[in-house]
């Protein structure tokens, strides 16, 4: 690569950023107002706001639930058919993030799904194939987590957000792929928030966070890992919606702008 074309190149990136700046500033200030709460509140509190059907577990499936409605008017507006299928994507999402409002309204489980669900829940991702966890309360390890929600989950936002993005631009095989497809293509200024709030969390679970506090007070960190995530979804949702007229399907933004 000679230096003028590495120079373009970075050119391109900054005026990505630049353009994208109020995206990338909210995207900021939630990850340090989320993960701050281990450090202004008391690890009561902390525990209570990370447990089942409260802050960072609604704020999860507000967020996909926003994603959805977005999409859906996009794919509405444009006919797009990948709009469509993340919306029903993110739908899903956020009915599985509360049980599909189980423990609210109180309907009883099948008894089918009793017998294959740690949480004896209606959720397909607390089947046990699919959670983290068995029905000992074992966590998975190996091959047995490939299957697991959260991990592929994490893997659709590292290759959504980041891989996607940066192949549509650097490689003229996928550009050539994902124009004649039609596919939207994630900005990877807010995308690379992804692996930013992935490695925060890693960070927090093995260096920081004290099990001295008790499992919940641990667990609220992959609450906002997931609160997060669903975020910087309903964030690139935004984008796509507010700058449809710019956006050409299947581009990268930086061939645009």
């Amino acid at each position: 690569m000679t230096k003028l074309t590495l120079n373009k190149m970075m050119k391109k990136y900054l005026q990505e950023i630049w353009f994208l700046k109020y995206y990338i500033v909210v995207v900021v200030l939630a990850i340090g107002f989320s993960y701050s709460v281990y450090y202004f509140l008391d690890p009561e509190t902390v525990a209570y706001i990370g447990d089942e059907d409260h802050f960072f577990e609604w704020a999860t499936a507000i967020s996909l639930f926003l994603s959805f409605s977005i999409l859906l008017t996009l794919f509405l507006k444009t006919k797009n058919i990948f709009y469509l299928f993340l919306s029903v994507l993110f739908f899903w999402g956020a009915g599985e993030e509360v049980s599909w409002g189980q423990r609210i309204i109180g309907f009883k489980t099948p008894e089918l799904m009793q017998e294959i669900n740690v949480q004896n829940e209606l959720s397909l991702h607390n089947i046990e194939i699919f959670n983290t966890h068995d029905f000992q309360q074992n966590t998975k390890k190996g091959f047995a987590r490939l299957l697991e929600i959260n991990f592929l989950f994490r893997i659709f936002m590292m290759c959504f957000g980041i891989l996607l993005p940066f192949l549509a631009y650097h490689s003229l095989t996928v550009r050539k792929l994902t124009e004649w497809a039609k596919l939207p293509i994630p900005p990877i200024s807010i995308g690379i928030f992804f692996l930013i709030n992935w490695i925060t969390f890693r960070i927090l679970f093995v260096y920081v966070l004290s099990p001295q506090h008790g499992i919940q007070y641990l667990d609220t960190d992959s609450e906002i890992f997931e609160c997060l995530g669903a975020f910087i979804f309903f964030v690139i949702s935004a984008y796509f919606y507010l700058n449809r007229e710019r956006i050409i399907p299947g581009k990268d933004i930086k061939t645009v702008i």
